[in-house]
């Protein structure tokens, strides 16, 4: 598994990054999971390309069209319900790892939403389907989700720090981590790429007490300061082998 500078992105880029990286994980853990998504996504190109058609050519069959919205609703059901389950058990693991990461400076919170919360869900599916034909896609579903990153109740994206958002980004991705671990039953093996960049010295000490502490299995870190590398983990004595590339 790979900490990465690009991860950032999964703050600042738009929802679908975000909806990606949680649909990897819950494929990861839920072959299932992976199944309905596959399905849904189906559905929706063939309906997207039937509200391209009727566009181009000027027609319109709602029957038609009525019998992808039959597959679509009910596998859409299936993805929010297995999200939100998942959000339950992944969320407070995010805020244990960045209260540790921030040595409890900050709360953070990771919030789900989707269209689907609402009760007239599927009235407004249907209402929409004078703009999916405007618009020739789906405008509406599991598919426009997001997850919300936040920060003392605020967006993470407008109003956190460089650091604070390199540290929640860690702290989900320890998360994941823990609940591979927990599935799977082994660590994965683990890759911090430039791991200490954009953090404060007491958030780098806090990662070095977690190595410490044999948190993970094997690890390996990229550093552009190699001697700070060599100094953290001498002064813990952290056994670690240094390679120049």
């Amino acid at each position: 598994m790979l900490i990465s500078p690009d991860d950032t992105d999964l703050i600042r880029d738009a929802s679908e990054l975000r909806r990606k990286f949680f649909d990897t994980m819950l494929s990861q853990l839920d072959n299932h999971y992976l199944h309905t998504l596959i399905q849904y996504n189906t559905v929706m190109k063939q309906r997207n390309s039937l509200l391209k058609q009727f566009y181009d050519r000027n027609y319109f069959d709602k029957d038609l069209l009525e019998t992808f919205d039959s597959q679509m609703l009910p596998l859409g059901e299936v993805i929010h319900k297995q999200r939100l389950a998942f959000m339950d058990t992944f969320v407070p693991l995010v805020r244990k790892h960045y209260t540790f990461i921030s040595d409890n400076r900050e709360e953070v919170d990771l919030v789900y939403e989707s269209e689907l919360f609402e009760e007239s869900f599927v009235y407004d599916f249907g209402f929409a389907m004078r703009r999916d034909l405007q618009l020739q896609r789906t405008t509406k579903g599991v598919h426009k989700d997001d997850f919300v990153f936040e920060i003392g109740g605020y967006a993470l994206k407008k109003f956190g720090s460089q650091g604070q958002q390199k540290s929640f980004v860690i702290a989900l991705k320890l998360a994941q981590f823990e609940v591979l671990h927990q599935n799977k039953g082994v660590k994965p093996l683990l890759l911090l790429d430039d791991i200490f960049d954009k953090l404060d010295d007491r958030r780098i000490g806090k990662l070095i007490e977690m190595v410490v502490n044999r948190a993970f299995g094997q690890i390996f870190i990229t550093d552009a300061r190699p001697e700070r590398s060599r100094e953290l983990f001498a002064a813990v004595g952290v056994e670690a082998r240094m390679i120049s590339v």
